[in-house]
Order: structure tokens, then sequence, then C-alpha cells
């Protein structure tokens, strides 16, 4: 279980208060703040028209992420690719560690890694915090 500091809680709170969806994890960066909301969430947390997400965007004045929780590893990592079509997960156990393959076409590829690395470097963040352990690209 991942330590959330007093920012974190803050940050929780003040979402789950304008969006009323329930806040599993919370990771705060300099230009963004991510979410992993509780499975069947997403839809309260963006809310209709996006009205709950812009006003969570206004609240902090940064982009906000939005991912759904689940406990299935799969399903989890296909929740951070979104929209991105993750054609195969596969996930290889070496001794005492674990590393998940994510294998996305060729031309999505620049999307899945995100601009200056960011969305895959966020992506292994969170696969760390929850599953423990690592993840990798592999394209086809």
């Amino acid at each position: 279980m991942v330590e959330l500091t007093n920012d974190d809680l803050k940050c929780i709170s003040t979402f789950e208060e304008l969006t009323g969806a329930s806040v599993r994890d919370c990771i705060i960066a300099e230009d963004a703040i991510t979410f992993i909301v509780a499975e069947g969430d997403l839809g309260k947390a963006i809310g209709k028209k996006g009205a709950n997400i812009t006003r969570v965007r206004q609240a902090f004045g940064r982009q906000v992420l939005v991912f759904e929780d689940s406990e299935q590893m799969e399903k989890f990592v296909r929740s951070l690719f979104a929209p991105i079509a993750v054609t195969n997960i596969n996930v290889h156990d070496k001794m005492d560690s674990k590393t998940i393959y994510v294998h996305v076409d060729e031309r999505d590829r620049g999307t899945a890694i995100g601009k200056g690395g960011n969305r895959i470097k966020l992506a292994r963040t969170l696969v760390q915090r929850k599953f423990n352990c690592d993840l990798r690209l592999a394209t086809h």
C-alpha cells in the first residue's frame, strides 16, 4: 500500500467533493494530477459532457488525468493506455520480479509513449504502485 501525503489527501478530498467519484490513488506532478478512481466511477468523475472534469481542472489549475481502477492487472493496464488499442499483454515472472509487456500497434507507439515519455512513465509508476511490477512497451 502506498502512503499518501497530506497534499495527496487534500487533492483526493477536493476531487471527490467535485465529482462524487471515489478515489483509490493520486499522484501529484508539477504539470498534472493523476487520479485512479474506483471501478465503475470513471463516468462520475468525468460527468455529463465533461462538466465534472472541467470543474476539477479549474479548481486545480492544471491538467487532471483520470483512470479507472481494477484488481485485474490486464484491465487496469488497458485503462492506462485507453483509447490506444492494446493488442496483447504478457506477464513475465522471473525469480522475484514481474514484468508486464504491453503490445501496441507500431503506429500507436508514439501516443503510447507520450510527449517526453510522460504517458509511459506514468503508466510504469502506477503499475509499480499497484501491482509491484515493471512495465515495458512492445510493438509489432
